[in-house]
Parts: C-alpha cells; sequence; structure tokens
C-alpha cells in the first residue's frame, strides 16, 4: 500500500469514528431527556429528510410494528415537531409543524388558535383582538382534537393584527433548530 493510499484510509477511518462517536453523544443526550409529565414515549432517529420536502416531511425509523399510528405527535427535546402522518411496518412519516397543511389547535393562556406554517412564519391564527396575549407567553397544545393537550410548541415572538384589525395573528419561536433533528419521542 502506497502512503496515500495509507492516508486515504486513514482519513475515512477517522471520519467514521467522528460519526459514530457524534451519534452516540446524541443518543446519550436523549436518554437524559426528562419530561414533566406520565406521557409513553417512544424514541426514534431520525431516518432522512428528501431535500425536496424538507420543511415538511421527515421520515422515523419507527412503524406499525412498534405501535405508531397515524395522527400520534412527535416532540424533541425542546417541543412539538409534528404529527405521524403515514405508517409502515418499519418506518413512518412525519407532517413537521412547518408543513403547509399543519394545523394544530394549540392554546396560549386560556385562548386557543390554531398554528400553521406561512410565508417561513410558524403563525397562532383565528385569535380575537381581545385575548389577553404577551410577547413571551408560553404556546402548548390544546388538547382538541386527537393530539395530545399540554405539549409545549414554543413563545409568543410579535403580536400582530389582520387587515381588520379583529383578529391577532401570533409569531411562534422555537426553542430549537427544526432543521438539525436527530432523534425524535412519539407520544403514545
Amino acid at each position: 500500500m502506497s502512503f496515500d493510499s495509507n492516508l486515504q484510509l486513514e482519513n475515512i477511518t477517522n471520519t467514521y469514528c467522528s460519526s459514530i462517536e457524534n451519534d452516540y453523544n446524541n443518543l446519550l443526550k436523549s436518554n437524559n431527556f426528562k419530561l414533566e409529565s406520565n406521557l409513553n414515549l417512544i424514541i426514534s432517529k431520525v431516518m432522512f429528510r428528501d431535500v425536496y420536502e424538507y420543511k415538511d416531511i421527515l421520515k422515523i425509523y419507527k412503524g406499525s410494528n412498534d405501535a405508531i399510528k397515524k395522527g400520534m405527535a412527535v416532540i424533541g427535546e425542546k417541543g412539538l415537531v409534528g404529527i405521524i402522518e403515514k405508517v409502515e411496518s418499519e418506518y413512518s412519516d412525519v407532517r413537521l409543524i412547518t408543513n403547509k397543511n399543519s394545523n394544530i389547535s394549540v392554546k396560549i393562556n386560556d385562548c386557543y388558535g390554531i398554528l400553521k406554517f406561512r410565508n417561513n412564519l410558524l403563525i397562532v391564527s383565528d385569535l380575537n383582538n381581545y385575548d389577553n396575549i404577551k410577547v413571551g407567553d408560553l404556546i402548548f397544545t390544546s388538547g382538541l382534537g386527537n393530539i395530545t393537550g399540554d405539549l409545549y410548541v414554543g413563545k409568543v415572538k410579535e403580536i400582530r393584527l389582520n387587515n381588520t384589525q379583529i383578529e391577532k395573528n401570533i409569531i411562534v419561536e422555537l426553542d430549537y433548530n427544526i432543521d438539525n433533528l436527530n432523534y425524535l419521542y412519539i407520544v403514545g
């Protein structure tokens, strides 16, 4: 073997070891994840995200063989990530909250609205102008519909009034980077 091929093999080995170490550290971090309730959580690594549907869908390594069902909520370490949309035996598709078709019932204090993704912003709409909401208030799933209630979503970043000045639109700030997801938890 030549010097160049030894160096090339060493670089490949170092890259592979580094990748395994990163995966191991992410898994350790996920195992230390604590939630303030008695939810039945199923952990899964993200399989992949299609570059053309990056903000819409991702695949996970859990499916019907793991008791995954359509409509289950999917959370990360810092909040709601999406909803199970399609289930196969060995994997599932997660419709992300940044999917243009997402409509998730949420609550802010005692006010209820719909979480949507519009114009590259997460927005809570269908709130009247008189609802008592401030910047920094926490946003949770409402429990109305099929999704478990009281799952953390994010914070109120900005409050805007619609064109008629009757309805509030809340801009949501997430506590995590939705582009960087490794391990997720399916709420059973």
